[in-house]
């Protein structure tokens, strides 16, 4: 039973903010369920992909998805993907962690201040579709790269671009289910699963990802996003600040 109310806490946690649980999920295969970083890793995604793609389901049902931006940065996160996961055996890890430490803080920062500043302005759609582009491909690098990493990166890109802390984490769920089935593909044919470890973590997260979003549809959405886009921008930081320890 602990295991399933983990796997309910990270489903909760991922569907607030439209990804950043990898870590989450890892850190229970391997402390709790007591599997090798090398079987965690790929489970892992194993185990987020059901939960991604039950949260996206209810997040469209709820009318949460901005499909036309989700669609730019999936376009551009595949080759982001593919391009990662052949130069991640050039890259030093230690290297690694220090980009993506950056990039998080500097994002994080980003998000901070929109909230603070509170912008209502939209940007112009050329513009939009860009930038969007950009994250995608900064987000596939980062799935390609180190894993199933790049929920944070895709959530804060979404906020900048002008969506709600609501939207953006409903878009995200869209974003990170189709990264997330095409980096497990590739899984599939390279690495090891523990297939049956981590169906009560699974059962969980499906549970927390589907009802956090009917829940909070039920609040008052500008008090929501009020609070979700500060905490956004400061989990993010925090995670940049993790990526140095």
């Amino acid at each position: 039973m602990l295991i399933f109310a983990y796997g309910l806490i990270i489903g909760i946690f991922v569907s607030l903010i439209g990804g950043g649980g990898a870590a989450l999920y890892l850190g229970v295969l391997t402390s709790q369920i007591g599997l090798t970083t090398a079987v965690a890793v790929p489970t892992s995604l194993l185990v987020a992909l059901p939960a991604l793609f039950f949260g996206f389901l209810t997040q469209m049902r709820i009318k949460n998805v901005n499909f036309h931006v989700g669609n730019q940065m999936i376009l551009a996160a595949v080759p982001g993907i593919l391009v990662g996961t052949i130069s991640a055996q050039f890259i030093p890890q230690k290297l690694y962690n220090w980009i993506v430490g950056i990039i998080f803080i500097v994002m994080g920062g980003m998000v901070l201040l929109k909230a603070i500043r509170r912008q209502k302005k939209s940007r112009k759609t050329a513009q939009q579709i860009w930038i969007a582009r950009g994250f995608g491909l900064l987000s596939g690098l980062m799935v390609g790269i180190g894993g199933l990493s790049g929920g944070a990166t895709t959530a804060a890109g979404l906020t900048i671009l002008g969506l709600t802390a609501v939207e953006a984490a409903g878009t995200a769920t869209y974003v990170l289910t189709t990264m997330s089935a095409i980096s497990l593909i590739g899984h599939l044919f390279t690495s090891t699963f523990a297939w049956q470890a981590g169906w009560l973590l699974m059962i969980g997260a499906i549970i927390g990802a589907v009802i956090t979003p009917l829940v909070i549809r039920r609040l008052d959405l500008d008090k929501v996003n009020r609070v979700l886009t500060p905490f956004l921008g400061l989990l993010i930081i925090y995670f940049g600040v993790k990526m140095f320890i």
